[in-house]
């Protein structure tokens, strides 16, 4: 059946099942030499996920069957069926082309398990093979991992310092800026110009205290005289005269005693 379909050893459960009602139901050793057929043709295929599969099973029927007691299983049987269990395991985890070391160096430690003594031999040199390239890989792994730590740092370390030349680029730049003033205050003779304009203004304007109706004083007051009057509102308009000049002094820097 597994030489006329190429793909019958994908259906592990359908010729397991088809075993059973040959008369093999509850026959480990059966299954076990059913279970290597199917792994040796999923080996031949490449496909070597469904043969690891079906060693992984093979080896848990081989574990029961070594732990059953003698009464219940003919230890005939039982060695063949540990003898086609250290095969599989050997073919797989020896073979090039399979790329996953763990699992096959998995499968070379339960060659060693179950092999008879004179095999040892035979297994340990793959086993050296494989343990060289599990190095061998770690060691690249390790310098892979070190490279990338390395390049995150430079990047990290270019990053960073573009950020300060362009911080001290910015400063730079900040500290050559100045503020030009207008034309008019900078020159030495703009206080005294704007006190003059303001005093000519400030002229123009009439202050008054306020106006004082005959009929405002009662009866013996004795109002204010017309020059008492005028000599007041000329002591406020000179106080203001003088307000202004020092606010329009002090807004274009110059000294408070305009």
């Amino acid at each position: 059946m597994l030489s006329s379909n190429s793909d019958a050893y994908k259906h592990t459960e359908v010729i397991l099942e088809l075993c059973c009602k040959l008369g093999y139901k509850e026959d480990l050793v059966a299954e076990v030499k059913i279970l290597a057929m199917l792994a040796d043709t999923a080996l031949q295929a490449e496909d070597f996920g469904r043969a690891y599969e079906n060693v992984e099973r093979m080896i848990v029927t081989v574990s029961t069957l070594r732990n059953a007691s003698p009464l219940e299983v003919d230890d005939e049987k039982a060695r063949q069926a540990v003898e086609v269990c250290w095969v599989a395991c050997f073919q797989l985890g020896r073979q090039s082309e399979f790329h996953d070391l763990t699992k096959k160096m998995s499968l070379l430690g339960r060659t060693l398990e179950l092999c008879p003594p004179d095999k040892i031999h035979d297994v340990l040199n793959a086993w050296r093979k494989l343990e060289a390239e599990d190095i061998q890989q770690r060691e690249e792994e390790l310098r892979q991992r070190q490279n990338d730590i390395a390049n995150r740092t430079v990047r990290k370390t270019e990053s960073e310092s573009g950020s300060r030349n362009v911080a001290s680029s910015l400063r730079a730049r900040l500290q050559d800026f100045h503020m030009l003033s207008p034309p008019l205050l900078s020159t030495p003779d703009a206080a005294a110009l704007a006190s003059r304009t303001f005093k000519s203004v400030a002229a123009n304007f009439s202050f008054s205290i306020g106006h004082h109706h005959p009929q405002a004083h009662g009866e013996g007051s004795s109002p204010r005289s017309e020059g008492s009057r005028r000599t007041d509102m000329e002591d406020m308009s000179s106080q203001a005269s003088r307000v202004l000049s020092k606010g329009l002094g002090w807004l274009v820097g110059a000294d408070g005693d305009i």
